[in-house]
């Protein structure tokens, strides 16, 4: 399914997306002797934890995050492992930066939503599902190295075992949590528990679609996403609730035919 205002997004470069902000520079880390070690310079504390943040990455989608060292890390950074402990305890804190920091952002929350709501002339704002879905997509296209990172990470994370075992556990609920602070125009009978399957549906399909692109090139994965949207979202349910583009001052007051989640204490 691609509707108009979707169109140009399957126009460029075969169902790519260029925006040049989300272009990912990291690639594959080569393991430097002690002789080519980074020249250390001094860093802000910020800068410092972003430098561990991008070293952490470089060397777990090289080496996995059980065959990381804390000193591949700190050559990355450009110091010492022992000035590593001045940024964490242990060995998982890393990953818990790595996940939190650099997937899981608010930069990401808001390419996300920002295009993907509706406001009527009486200042009420409303959610696109549909349109919000495509946009992780569209995100995640232009950051393949980092889906494949937690993709192998969150199937390393079925053992109990595993640092971020809980983290992918409780990662579900928590954007459940996101998408319930957010009004969403949502076709005619949705119910919280109706949009919360439809919620695991979409991220359950978008996950093993990912998959699928990451271990094949040939694929295109906004092109597959269209495809599954049409079952998903079927247009005969949909319509008028797919895009914000929709939308028409015409159709009155937003509020009135969208889901409100109750406020939790």
């Amino acid at each position: 399914m691609v509707i108009s205002a979707w169109q140009p997004f399957f126009e460029t470069s075969a169902g790519k997306v260029t925006d040049p902000s989300l272009i990912e520079t990291v690639k594959p880390r080569k393991i430097r002797s002690s002789s080519t070690r980074t020249k250390r310079k001094r860093m802000s504390p910020s800068e410092r934890r972003k430098r561990i943040i991008q070293g952490t990455l470089k060397v777990v989608a090289q080496k996995g995050f059980w065959g990381m060292s804390l000193q591949d890390v700190a050559d990355e950074a450009g110091i010492t492992e022992a000035g590593l402990y001045h940024y964490i305890n242990t060995k998982d804190d890393l990953l818990e930066m790595l996940l939190t920091e650099a997937y899981d952002t608010p930069e990401a929350d808001r390419f996300n939503a920002q295009s993907a709501s509706a406001t009527d002339s009486c200042g009420h704002t409303s959610f696109y599902y549909p349109r919000y879905c495509l946009n992780i997509v569209m995100y995640n296209t232009k950051r393949a190295q980092m889906v494949q990172l937690f993709s192998t990470l969150m199937g390393e994370a079925l053992n109990p075992q595993h640092p971020a075992h809980t983290y992918f556990i409780n990662r579900h609920q928590k954007y459940w949590k996101l998408i319930k602070t957010m009004t969403w125009a949502l076709p005619e009978g949705y119910t919280e528990r109706k949009f919360y399957d439809l919620y695991t549906l979409a991220m359950s399909a978008m996950d093993g679609l990912q998959y699928r692109w990451l271990a094949d090139s040939s694929i295109s994965l906004l092109d597959e996403w269209a495809r599954f949207s049409d079952l998903i979202f079927p247009e005969s349910e949909w319509k008028g609730c797919l895009d914000p583009s929709e939308f028409s001052p015409d159709q009155g007051c937003l509020d009135s035919t969208s889901l409100h989640f109750a406020s939790e204490e």
